[in-house]
């Protein structure tokens, strides 16, 4: 009788613990998206992304890949984001997430978080833009529409 009620002691706290890091990460999210219009403002569109896709970019950014991919799925399939710009997005993600957590559990073995968060910030701005101005990513979207619509007509 002890272990069930270890076992439901645990997962109490367990769930409580979790609610104090997901209801934070769900009110953010919802403040983002409303906020959706000033945040316009900034200018991505050097790099491919237009004002819709600045909220999956600012959530992958902040909470990483892991914990914001529903929010940056959620935004993907409800925004007007094209499979290009998705693949810009995540591909400046890929490089560039999880700013705050990742230089925290860095900077806890020794490196220094600003040059850290500098030179990902960079690296992800660079390659995104080079990719965005290249034709390999547009050959690459149009391969794949291409596919996309030849798989549709098929079935």
């Amino acid at each position: 009788m002890d272990i069930i009620f270890i076992a439901l002691k645990d997962s109490l706290s367990l769930t409580i613990k979790l609610l104090f890091i997901i209801l934070p990460l769900t009110i953010s999210y919802e403040f983002l998206k409303h906020k959706q219009s000033s945040i316009s403002r900034i200018r991505f569109s050097i790099l491919g992304i237009t004002h819709n896709g600045l909220v999956p970019l600012i959530t992958g950014i902040i909470i990483g890949l892991t914990y914001g991919a529903g929010i940056i799925i959620h935004s993907i399939k409800t925004s007007n984001i094209n499979k290009k710009e998705a693949f810009l997005i995540l591909l400046f993600l890929s490089m560039c997430h999880a700013m705050i957590e990742d230089t925290l559990i860095f900077v806890v073995i020794g490196a220094n978080g600003i040059i850290l968060i500098v030179f990902r910030f960079i690296l992800a701005i660079l390659l995104t833009y080079f990719i965005y101005r290249s034709e390999l990513l547009n050959h690459y979207v149009t391969d794949a529409e291409n596919k996309e619509i030849k798989d549709k007509s098929t079935t």
